[in-house]
């Protein structure tokens, strides 16, 4: 490589590492909240308003095994009324008509879902520290664009852990075939 006068001597840049780091931290603009942070007095002249941000971080195991326990009951009870809401979830995501009794049974399941959304997003949310209440009162304020977008990322990056655990699996599966192993587990 020739060299040129005042070349760095930089690594070469490593993309799993890039990749890796870019889903340990995130950090979202919460646009609709920055009509609160607008500056007063003199201020207003000088400075610009700022839309606040919150810091999200991948959960750890031990983090899914705490919200899993506190959550354990409303889980189960939601998850014995699977058989009635899938079909629902299905027709609805095929934008088929639905009735007035299933759109507000669809709603009824989401408004009791919400406590186990806001835990996640408690464990979620590095910065600000916030409790169970003020991740409440942060999701009642904000508007359907942040709330949208919020959720996004944190289902993106709950989802990766799900790809991590897949891709791990189909690598096991590979070893297996090599070593002759493929009729093992089938």
């Amino acid at each position: 490589m020739a060299r040129v006068k005042g070349q760095l001597d930089a690594p070469v840049l490593d993309v799993g590492t890039v990749r890796e780091d870019y889903w340990e931290r995130k950090e979202i603009l919460l646009p609709s909240l920055s009509r609160l942070y607008e500056p007063k007095g003199w201020r207003k002249w000088f400075y610009k308003t700022q839309a606040p941000k919150v810091v999200l971080k991948r959960l750890t195991q031990s983090d899914w095994e705490e919200i899993d326990n506190k959550n354990a009951y409303l889980m189960h009870e939601l998850g014995s009324e699977q058989e009635v809401i899938k079909p629902l979830m299905e027709k609805f995501l095929n934008e088929k008509e639905l009735t007035d009794k299933e759109s507000i049974t669809l709603h009824d399941y989401s408004k009791r879902m919400r406590p186990i959304t806001y835990n996640m997003l408690q464990h979620i949310i590095v910065e600000p520290v916030m409790s169970y209440e003020e991740v409440n009162m942060m999701m009642e304020i904000i508007d359907q664009v942040d709330s949208s977008t919020l959720m996004s990322y944190v289902s993106i990056m709950t989802s990766e852990k799900a790809t991590v655990m897949k891709h791990l699996y189909n690598k096991q599966q590979e070893e297996l075939k090599v070593g002759g192993f493929e009729n093992v587990y089938g």
